[in-house]
This record gives C-alpha cells, sequence and structure tokens, in this order.
C-alpha cells in the first residue's frame, strides 16, 4: 500500500516545496487538503480535495474522514495558520493511524510567539538579538517584526524618533504586536533545515546561505560549511527535541560582521525553501516517515523560480471523453523492459553475466533502440549467436507487476468523478499490452473502452483505431482529448482524426519527448491543439475549468 501523506492549506506557494518532497520518496502519494480552488497546488498534488475553511466547525471532520478514506500515514501542516488547529487533533488523527508533525500545544504557543521565543531563547543560553523598548531612547535604527508573522510579511524600519511617533500615531498597538531590536546594518544569513520525528530523533542538518532573498524568503541558496553555524543548529534542534518537538523546521541564524552568531528565527514547519535540504540528499519527509531520509551529501546551489504552467481553456461541454495511450504515458515502458530482461538474464545465467547483459539492454533503451533491442544488446555484447536464445527467453518473460507512474490512479479517479468517459488507446502487440493490463491491478476496469490499435488494421497515427476508440465510447471525435507521449503517433493521429486536442506528456526520461518549435514549422496546423505537460496532474484541474468555464 502506498504511503500517503496529506497536506493541509498545500494549495499555494507554501505547500509546493513539501508536494516536491513527498514525491522523492519512492511508493508516496500527497494529498493536498485546501480552502481554494484555481491554486498552484491542484497542478502538483495526487489528490486535491478542497476542504472547508480552518475555522469553520466541519474541517476536523472533513480532515479525520480524509485520513480514514484514503489511508493517510502521514499530516503535514504547509503554513504556519494551521498549526494549532492540527495540534489540538494529534490524538484523534494518531488514533486513525495518522502521525502529525506539528508540536505539542504549549511548545507551539511559545514558538509562534516571538517575545515568548527570545525568552526562551535566553532561557536556554541562545545567543539572540536582544529586545529593546520603542521609545525615544531607543538605540535607532529600529527593527520591528511581527510577534505572530512569518517571513518578510509586516517588518517595520523605524530610523529615528520623527519616525516613531509618526509610526505610533498610524498604529497605535506597534509596540506590543511587534518584538523590536536593534537594526543590524550588516549581516551573513544562514537557513537550518531539519526534522524531528515521532520519537524524538533529529535528522541530518542542511545549512545553507541565504544569497537572495524576496519577500522574506530565499530564492537563492548555496550549501554551506560553517562548523559554528551547523553546531549551534545542532544544538538548538536537540532543545527543540527534548521539549518533545515534532516536525519539520527551519531556524534562521545571523553571522555578525565581529563574528558573532545570533538565532533570529524558528520555524516549526517546513521553509519555503527547505527544498535546497532535499537538493543536498537529506530526505526530510522520508525521514518522517521512517523511510531513512539522509543519503551522501552533495553541496548545491538551489535557485526557486516562478515557473509558468500553460492549461489551455475549452468551453464548457467540450470535453465529453478522455482517452489515453498507456506506454510512457500511464506505464513506465523502460521499466517494463528492463525487468523483462533482468528475467530473461536471469534464466541465462549459465551463458552470460546477467548484471552485464542488464546493463547493455539499460543503454540500449535509454537510447531509444525498443524495436531493435534484442539485436542491438547482442552485437554490443559480441556474441551474436545469444540471439536467439536470449530472444526465446525475453519473450517468454512476463513481470507479474507495472509499475504505473505514481499520479495515474489518483488521476483516473479524479477524472471518472467529473463523469467524462475514458478510453485507453495502445499500440504494439496485443498480447504484450494485454499482460501489461493484467499486470496493473484495476487499471483495466478504470476506462469504458479498450482498443488494441493493431485489431483495428493499423497502429497509430492511422485513423482507423482512432475511429475505433471513439465509437466505442459511443462519443463524437470532436469531444475527445487524447493524452500520450508521442507528437506523431498521438497528437498527429488525433489531430487528423478530427479530436478536439491532444495534451503530450513530457516525462523526464520519456522516450518521445516532443519538440513544440519543430511542430510549429513543420505541422502549424496542429499546435493550436496541442500543449505539452511534464504529467497527468494537471488534467483534474483542466477538466474542472471545462466544466465550470465558458471558455472567456
Amino acid at each position: 500500500m502506498p504511503l500517503t501523506v496529506a497536506v493541509v492549506a498545500g494549495g499555494g506557494f507554501q505547500g509546493l516545496g513539501i508536494l516536491e518532497a513527498i514525491h522523492a520518496v519512492p511508493g508516496a502519494r500527497a494529498i493536498v487538503l485546501d480552502s481554494t480552488t484555481d491554486a498552484p497546488g491542484e497542478l502538483f498534488a495526487d489528490r486535491y480535495l478542497v476542504a472547508p475553511p480552518l475555522d469553520a466547525p466541519e474541517f476536523r471532520n472533513f480532515l479525520l474522514e480524509t485520513v480514514r478514506n484514503e489511508g493517510v500515514t502521514l499530516v503535514l501542516p504547509a503554513t504556519q495558520r494551521e498549526l494549532k488547529v492540527l495540534s489540538a487533533l494529534v490524538a484523534e488523527l494518531k488514533g486513525l493511524g495518522a502521525e502529525t508533525a506539528v508540536c505539542p500545544g504549549p511548545l507551539l504557543d511559545m514558538l509562534l510567539d516571538k517575545q515568548a521565543l527570545y525568552s526562551a531563547l535566553r532561557r536556554a543560553g541562545f545567543p539572540r538579538q536582544q529586545p529593546v523598548e520603542p521609545g525615544p531612547e531607543a538605540p535607532f535604527p529600529l527593527f520591528g517584526r511581527p510577534r505572530t508573522g512569518w517571513g518578510g510579511r509586516e517588518v517595520v524600519v523605524i530610523r529615528d524618533r520623527v519616525e516613531l511617533s509618526g509610526a505610533m500615531e498610524r498604529f497605535p498597538g506597534l509596540t506590543q504586536s511587534h518584538v523590536w531590536v536593534p537594526w543590524l546594518a550588516s549581516f551573513e544569513e544562514f537557513s537550518a533545515d531539519f526534522a524531528v520525528d515521532f520519537r524524538g530523533q533529529v535528522s541530518r542538518i542542511t545549512l545553507r546561505r541565504r544569497v537572495r532573498t524576496s519577500g522574506g524568503y530565499a530564492v537563492v541558496s548555496d550549501s554551506v560549511d560553517h562548523p559554528p553555524a551547523a553546531a549551534m543548529a545542532a544544538r538548538l534542534a536537540g532543545w527543540l527535541a527534548d521539549q518533545g518537538a515534532v516536525g519539520l523546521f527551519n531556524v534562521q541564524l545571523l553571522l555578525t560582521p565581529d563574528g558573532m552568531l545570533l538565532v533570529s528565527d524558528v520555524n516549526p514547519r517546513h521553509g519555503t525553501s527547505g527544498g535546497h535540504a532535499h537538493a543536498e540528499g537529506n530526505h526530510l519527509v522520508a525521514f518522517l516517515l521512517g523511510r531513512g531520509g539522509a543519503s551522501v551529501r552533495r553541496p548545491v546551489r538551489t535557485v526557486r523560480a516562478l515557473a509558468q504552467h500553460v492549461l489551455p481553456h475549452f468551453a464548457a461541454g467540450d470535453i465529453r471523453g478522455v482517452v489515453f495511450d498507456l506506454d510512457d504515458t500511464l506505464l513506465d515502458h523502460k521499466q517494463w523492459i528492463v525487468d523483462r530482461m533482468r528475467m530473461a538474464a536471469a534464466s541465462l545465467a549459465d551463458v552470460i553475466d546477467p548484471a552485464r547483459l542488464v546493463e547493455h539492454a539499460y543503454f540500449a533503451v535509454e537510447e531509444g533502440e525498443h524495436a531493435r533491442l534484442i539485436d542491438v544488446v547482442t552485437h554490443r555484447l559480441g556474441i551474436e549467436s545469444l540471439h536467439g536464445d536470449l530472444l526465446a527467453a525475453y519473450r517468454a518473460s512476463v513481470p507479474g507487476r507495472a509499475v504505473l507512474f505514481p499520479e495515474v490512479a489518483d488521476v483516473l479517479r479524479a477524472l471518472r468523478s467529473t463523469g467524462v468517459r475514458l478510453g485507453l488507446l495502445t499500440d504494439n502487440p496485443p498480447a504484450s499490452q494485454r499482460a501489461k493490463l493484467a499486470a496493473c491491478e484495476g487499471l483495466e476496469e478504470a476506462f469504458d473502452a479498450v482498443v488494441f490499435s493493431r485489431e483495428h488494421g493499423a497502429e497509430k497515427p492511422a485513423p482507423e483505431a482512432f475511429a475505433a476508440v471513439a465509437d466505442r465510447l459511443g462519443l463524437p471525435p470532436a469531444s475527445l482529448l487524447m493524452v500520450g507521449d508521442s507528437a506523431a503517433r498521438d497528437a498527429l493521429g488525433a489531430i487528423r482524426a478530427g479530436w478536439l486536442a491532444c495534451m503530450l506528456v513530457d516525462r523526464p526520461g520519456g522516450r518521445g519527448r516532443p519538440h513544440m518549435g519543430l511542430m510549429s514549422t513543420v505541422v502549424p496546423d496542429m499546435v493550436a491543439r496541442v500543449w505539452v505537460g511534464r504529467d497527468l496532474r494537471m488534467l483534474p484541474s483542466l477538466l474542472r475549468m471545462a466544466t465550470h468555464s465558458s471558455g472567456t
């Protein structure tokens, strides 16, 4: 059973790093619960659920039902807002089999109030800036941070008594709402990212230098080796663990020009730029899930940039059916081929070293030599006499399990809930395709029609198979959306068959990665009806748009 992680309030920008970390854990799926639609997280979650607002009485039951129905293993907060709500539900969620990565209530109250945090840090002996009272005798300039804020929100700089007087007139409660410290004109800022698991164990700590920030968030970070900062972060993590802390943490440290290290902030949640830890080889979500979490450290620079994801607009009712290709769209075809070759190699172990045979097969697959695989492998091995035996062994090898891409089951489930009809249209020998479907439990049952193109005269892009699946779905071609990985087979075939549009999946490592620039010059009539997505996760959002939008 897959590991299922629920991310509360994960629809926005802060949730994206968590979703990336979850998807880095083999077999993990990410469910987002958020009160908004049309959010970035819709394109990255395996399942996106619109939940009641956090302060609504219905939220508790919605979360508990989701955990129960989806088999949730771990509940993660995406922002600071939901921490107290989740902390109050820890026991109930644990009763349903889900751990919740939030600190106990009293500790959380202290960490979320910077005034209380600074007092606790002082008692524990951690260096931090000395809070001051914002009055006429204060050491100007002053820097004020909201007691309950995060990032760069609502920070205030007051340079002199005149600015102080004006600020107090405009915002009478400013002295109480903010923590005030002397302004530091120059410093170097470090972030430490780590996790404390449910047994009180602390993960490896990732230390990074915040090279560029925007709105209080690091957009460029460098891995650093700074033993004093690493030691302070480790000591702070241990202090938190001793107090019962649980979850993901982001700590800010300041290094002053005179070499003094100061604790600036302790965030009891995933840092917005915390993906740097994963890039370094420190997998904090995996650590919380009990899946290890740390590999060999790889110093890196990470750059968080806005990326535009394009979804075409369709009028309401335009899409009545969605038809999928199988290999490299739903199913990891390269994995299937290599698994077959492993089985074949094992049966020929007395003739050839299995590892050597599989290595040659892997590189041939990566070069796109699927149809000539046996010819290429035996030639490169220099053992032409092996050809017949290897071909027979390969044909006889049928893995008991095929690997679907991680989001496939959830996306098909979400699409079915919209009421559209689903089809499968696949090339290659029908016997081998049926074997793949049999090796994917429940996959064939997800479709209203399954068509093997060779049983209808020709493989894609020939029109016969496209006509056959439209006929079996009982839908006109102009209402069908094709989803595949091949510009030639899937996109050209669907568009020339009169279908509405085609989405091409451009997965990392995919065999038929499309070149849209060439498409626009060679077959310009196709471009307006073809677009590219990195996986299938955008489809539920696109279908929802087509259901509720007029396309204007």
